[in-house]
């Protein structure tokens, strides 16, 4: 898999914190390198909005009103919703503006580990002649148990006897 069908692949979004889900890929919008955060149409359920709002005080965000997002896990914030904004900011209302220092990222069908192949796969004749095997054993099993049986009883005569 080379770098290009990697950008390509679904990813999931986690709470740094605690791990849980907050987005994922199919709800991506942008990706904002100037502030350091992700812009997805929706989040997860583990994603709690704190619907108070509050101006904002970052630089070139004058008159912007946000809610915070915050993991309903363990509580870290996660970024903001931008729910009032400048004309050069409207890219980003109503948007979920995950902070990236707060979210981990899993990227889908990136597992190293695979299932050895070499196997060969259980077909229902192959069960069949597994099935045949084992009650072949569980038949020898019985038998032995039976002749255990015999065998106790009769040390058990014996030692009685003496």
């Amino acid at each position: 898999m080379d770098a290009e069908d990697e950008d390509l692949m679904p990813m999931v979004f986690l709470c740094a914190g605690c791990r849980r889900p907050v987005g994922d890929t199919l709800s991506w919008v942008a990706n904002d390198e100037e502030t350091g955060c992700i812009l997805l149409r929706s989040a997860a359920t583990g994603v709690s909005v704190d619907e108070e709002q509050k101006l904002s005080k970052r630089p070139g965000e004058c008159g912007c009103m946000l809610e915070t997002l915050f993991c309903s896990g363990c509580s870290q914030t996660l970024g903001n919703i931008y729910r009032c904004t400048p004309k050069h900011l409207d890219y980003k209302r109503d948007l979920f503006c995950f902070a990236v220092d707060s979210i981990e990222s899993y990227t889908l069908g990136s597992s190293e580990k695979q299932a050895p192949a070499d196997e060969e796969p259980l077909t229902l004749e192959s069960r069949a002649v597994l099935e045949e095997v084992v009650e072949r054993a569980d038949t020898v099993l019985k038998a032995l148990e039976s002749r255990l049986i015999a065998v106790e009883l009769s040390m058990a005569s014996l030692q009685h006897r003496v």
